[in-house]
């Protein structure tokens, strides 16, 4: 086999299965079980030499995710072992909630006390505002001319910076980036993690906003208010302000979902998330009711109306 084009080579072996937002591609084999061939030709140093990096790292901690098989980044490919389909978003309603959404705190703990090493990235102020651009960048040109997202845009970063620069002071922790149910596997072994390649270190309360403000799912909110106190429970010395940075955290992320899926519609033609954005905005609701959050709250009722949140893009 030459592996100039292994996509050619490997056509009559190989089936196209579901992906992710990514530009990678991912395929099963018909006749090897175990095996995913991922293909990306599209910034191959962070889709597939930092996703072999971070897997090597956590697999070294005891965390389960997928060992790389093979390793071909300059000829746009990896082989990594197939963990299955069993995503714990297809297990919600055919199990006990409350037991799974408790495992997978167990889990981010366990993932949360994993030695951290300098290679990893920081979660940086930077970077924090970097993708709150995305925000004004690519879903506010849906509704405001562009003097008018300036002017939003000063408004909004103004009040969340002195909460930005405070919580960065608190970067000390593993962070998955998008702990949500579609990237966690149920196994034989238990609970394994996919898609790890945007992995920074940054707050504690990062990837639990990821699991519990999920904007492809709806969790009730006394569902919610469990998994929260669950994590509360068995996190005994949070710091002081940890809730708070929760909140901030959460419409932050938010509000960075709500740019990348218009970027994917409009830039990419990927219209399957524009189905979340009403969802989206109902966390970023919720959300905005923490008490030291009155000053942004203001902001938000100033220029984003119902009409725009409840917007149907379909």
């Amino acid at each position: 086999m030459s592996q100039l084009n292994i996509l050619e080579d490997s056509k009559s072996s190989i089936y196209l299965i579901a992906g992710d937002a990514s530009p990678r591609k991912f395929y099963r084999y018909l006749n090897q079980k175990g095996k995913i061939l991922v293909y990306c030709k599209k910034d191959k140093k962070n889709n597939l030499e930092k996703y072999v990096k971070i897997n090597n790292f956590l697999l070294n901690q005891k965390i389960r995710v997928p060992k790389t098989l093979n390793k071909a980044i300059k000829k746009n490919f990896i082989v990594i072992e197939d963990l299955g389909d069993k995503s714990l978003k297809s297990l919600l309603k055919k199990t006990n909630n409350t037991k799974l959404f408790n495992e997978i705190i167990d889990y981010l703990i366990k993932l949360q006390k994993v030695k951290i090493i300098k290679s990893i990235p920081k979660y940086s102020y930077a970077v924090l505002q970097k993708e709150l651009n995305l925000f004004f960048d690519w879903y506010l040109p849906e509704f405001f001319n562009k003097k008018k997202i300036s002017k939003i845009r000063s408004e909004i970063n103004k009040a969340l910076k002195p909460f930005l620069l405070q919580i960065k002071k608190q970067n000390n922790f593993f962070v998955h980036r998008d702990f949500h149910l579609e990237n966690l596997i149920m196994t034989k072994k238990g609970i394994a993690m996919i898609d790890t390649q945007d992995a920074v270190i940054g707050h504690q309360a990062y990837d639990l906003a990821s699991l519990i403000d999920d904007v492809r799912i709806r969790i009730s909110e006394k569902e919610q208010n469990k998994i929260f106190q669950y994590y509360l429970k068995k996190n005994k010395q949070l710091d002081k302000n940890f809730i708070r940075d929760y909140h901030i955290l959460t419409i932050q992320r938010l509000l960075k979902i709500l740019g990348i899926f218009l970027r994917l519609y409009r830039r990419d033609n990927k219209k399957k998330y524009l189905k979340y954005l009403r969802n989206t905005w109902r966390l970023i609701d919720k959300r905005m009711k923490h008490p030291d959050l009155i000053r942004i709250k203001k902001i938000f009722k100033k220029y984003f109306d119902k009409k725009m949140k409840t917007k149907r893009w379909n």
